[in-house]
Parts: structure tokens; sequence; C-alpha cells
């Protein structure tokens, strides 16, 4: 797989995600982000979600102040990236009209040139302050990390699973290269909100410069829901060194992306059979599943010493 590159960030995201890793914790596209191998600690967009108000939307945004609805000169694909982005700022816009949620979080990336196996996560998250807290429920089973907002110095607590969890918990801050190190966002890069935010900066961008080649919109499914499901290609290297293609399925009813997917180039001398190369070349792939807002989530769960937790 080539995992040369410059960019995501600026997923998901989001759409990651992620914000999740820890001993052996997370990676960026932000370490290698969602367009690139750019450390986390130095991307304006993951710092930019970092320290925004999650609990206000961002009507000034680069994606409101670069789309202008109606452009005569907007391509076919512009038009219906355009129109992918108004349904993600509208799904935006419903969740911080939601204190909390909890979800199952499923992401797989691409971390220092090699392709990491699935991860699965239950996640439970607060908007203001901004909290949330992950358990491992694959891999490596029973991690567990938790941030809020203005706490423990703006560092994360987290720990390993297995037998490693009997050691005491670590506090780091999100972005160090141990937080980071199988993880290509940070944990205040996790969630939804902040996976459309990735995903808003990215398509200002591709919208900006022209980079798309085709962007199609059709019905699916998602986890039983229904879904739009947006296909985007993108013309070249020169244009995107880093993604090819990406796939998103975005709620009908939230309008907030459940699914993406990101694709780079294959490696020049690749022999791949077109058939098999999305899962040659797979990069990011983030999935909220079983979303339920409005969980009765409490300042307890986001407390590492909730007797429920494995904090010591």
């Amino acid at each position: 797989m080539n995992h040369s590159g410059n960019l995501v960030s600026r997923i998901v995201g989001g759409i990651g995600l992620g914000a999740f890793g820890l001993l052996s914790v997370m990676r960026p596209p932000l370490p290698e982000n969602l367009h690139g191998t750019q450390s986390v600690s130095v991307n304006p967009v993951i710092r930019a979600v970092a320290e925004t108000d999650r609990t206000q939307p961002s009507p000034d945004s680069a994606a409101t102040e670069r789309i202008r609805p109606g452009d005569p000169k907007l391509t076919a694909a512009q038009r219906m990236l355009q129109h992918k982005v108004e349904l993600m700022q509208r799904g935006r816009a419903f969740v911080l009209t939601v204190p909390t949620y909890t979800a199952r979080l499923t992401k797989q990336e691409v971390v220092k040139g090699e392709l990491l196996p699935e991860q699965v996560m239950s996640l439970k998250c607060r908007h203001s302050p901004f909290s949330v807290y992950l358990r491992w429920l694959t891999g490596d089973v029973g991690r567990e990390v938790i941030y809020v907002d203005g706490a423990n110095a703006g560092k994360l607590i987290a720990h390993d699973g297995g037998w490693k969890s009997r050691l005491p918990a670590l506090s780091l801050t999100p972005d160090s290269w141990l937080a980071m190190r199988d993880a290509r966002y940070p944990v205040t890069a996790a969630g939804v909100v902040a996976l459309i935010d990735i995903m808003d900066g990215i398509h200002a961008d591709d919208l900006g410069r022209a980079t798309v080649a085709s962007c199609e919109q059709t019905a699916g499914h998602f986890n039983g829901r229904p879904c739009d499901t947006f296909t985007m290609q993108y013309k070249n290297r020169e244009v995107s060194p880093t993604y090819r293609k990406s796939i998103t399925l975005i709620d009908r009813e939230w309008h907030v992306p459940l699914s993406t997917r990101h694709f780079e180039w294959p490696r020049p001398e690749s022999t791949v059979p077109e058939t098999q190369l999305d899962d040659a070349t797979l990069i990011e792939s983030y999935a909220f599943t079983d979303l339920t807002f409005h969980a009765p989530l409490t300042d307890r769960d986001f407390d590492s010493t909730n007797a429920e937790y494995q904090f010591r």
C-alpha cells in the first residue's frame, strides 16, 4: 500500500476518530491524517477541533465560507459534494442539540504505514464540558480512556486491557507520542461532531481546489437505518496525493455520517485487480452503530473512580 501523502485532515473526520489510543493508543491522519502523514500536534484541522467550543455550531467555518449554493461555475460533482456537506452540517446542528449520546465505534486505520486490525469500542460522549469515555471491545479488550475538557490538567487517563489492566493508569497529553501510538486522531477529536468537522474541512479544500472527479449519491442502508451513500472519486494524485476515493453513508433522519471509508492510490507497480482495489488501499474506516441520543450520562460516567471501570 502507498501511505505517503499529506492531508485528511484537513474523515470522517471522523469521522474520526481517531479518538482512541493509548498505551498502545491512537494515531492520526494527524499523526498520519485523513490526508497525510503529518503529526497531529501540528495539524491545524485537529487543533481547530480540539480548541473549538463544541457546544456551538461554526457557521463561519471554512466550508461555509467557500461553498456558495447555486454557483453556476460548480460542476455536477461539486454540486453533489456541496449537497453532502450541507447534509452533514444539518447533522452537526442536530447532534449539538443533544447533550449526550452513546454508540459503538468501529475503526480501522493505517498507522505508520501498516493497516491495523479493526477495533471496536464502546463510546460515551458529552458536549459540555466535552467528555469522552472509550472501552475496547475487541483487540486490547478492556482498555479504557477518559478525557474531560478542563480536568486533569488537560490530560486523558488511560490503561491497557488484559493483564496490563492491573498496572496503574497513566495521565497522558492527548497528542503525545505515547497517546497517539496506534491512532490517527487524538481523543480530543473523538465523536460524531469532530468527524463532521474534519470532513467539512477536507471538503472545503476539495471544493475550493476542484479536486473531485465524480461524486454520486445512491440509496443505501447501514445497520438497519436508511442512508444516502456518497461515493466520491478524486481526479489524480497531483490534486489529491493521499486520497483516491471515499464512501460515506449519511443517515437520512439525523444527517450524520454513520460510516465513512477512505482509500489511497495504489503503488504504480501494483497488480491488484480493480475488483480488489478498495480492500487493498483502505487507509481509514470509521463507523457509528447503536447510536443512542440523550443517553442518561452523568459526571460519574467520565470519572476514573467509577466502580464499573478498571482504572487503578
